[in-house]
């Protein structure tokens, strides 16, 4: 049943990025940075006798990003997991991600500073149940290294029996990464956005997209800036 959850939800977010797609034709990107990557997703090329595989993405470079939890279902639940084929097709783990723990999804978005996937990826993971909880952040090279969670999601309103309804969505198809040196500057192509935690004492608020974004350096990690003021992100989960 959680599976079956889990790839409605993923339907229903691609249902959403489709339906923004077509309201924007209206209204030219306002946010720099860049778009992230359209890797194909995939059918299942491998089985195995211990995962439960829910999307698999080609990376292009002969290794694969799939999706996946344990047959049996335990609290840590989803990770992502890099693969390639080895001598005689047999599938080599090349590396694993923190999991996602409760969480039904773990829709990974992903963006590159120069077009070279074998110097590195970076990763957003959509994490949620029937609305998004936010985003991991995440660079894959060798291995996954956790870099902070975005408190951030998509606004949609529903019409629910004649009452409007906001539901929070996956933020990661309008996000968008400008690199400047070392540093990243994350901003969010789309007119509003759900803020779980302001990092200053507010909690839940919808607001305009503009006036958020997030910066990560080496050194002061990743950081929310609100109206211009710098404070704390998320640490990594």
């Amino acid at each position: 049943m959680k599976v079956v959850r889990s790839l409605i939800m993923v339907a229903g977010l691609l249902a959403l990025h489709a339906a923004c797609d077509q309201s924007r034709q209206a209204n030219p990107v306002r946010t720099a940075g860049k778009r992230p990557i359209e890797f194909r997703a995939i059918d299942d090329n491998i089985v195995h006798d211990t995962l439960l595989i829910q999307t698999t993405f080609d990376l292009g470079d002969g290794s694969f990003v799939m999706v996946a939890s344990n047959r049996e279902d335990t609290w840590e639940g989803l990770r992502l997991y890099r693969y390639r084929f080895g001598e005689d097709s047999i599938p080599v783990i090349m590396a694993v991600s923190a999991p996602a723990y409760d969480s039904w999804t773990m829709l990974p978005t992903f963006f590159d500073r120069d077009s070279t996937v074998a110097r590195g990826l970076w990763v957003l993971a959509n994490f949620g149940e029937r609305e998004s909880w936010g985003q991991k952040f995440m660079k894959l090279d060798s291995v996954f290294h956790d870099l902070g969670f975005l408190d951030a999601t998509a606004v949609e309103w529903v019409d629910e029996g004649g009452i409007r309804a906001l539901k929070r969505r996956n933020i990661g198809p309008f996000t968008r990464m400008e690199f400047v040196g070392d540093s990243i500057r994350i901003a969010f192509d789309c007119d509003s956005v759900f803020l779980y935690d302001d990092r200053a004492g507010t909690m839940d608020q919808v607001i305009a997209a503009n006036r958020l974004r997030y910066t990560w350096t080496p050194d002061e990690g990743l950081l929310l800036w609100l109206d211009g003021q710098k404070r704390l992100a998320a640490t990594p989960l």
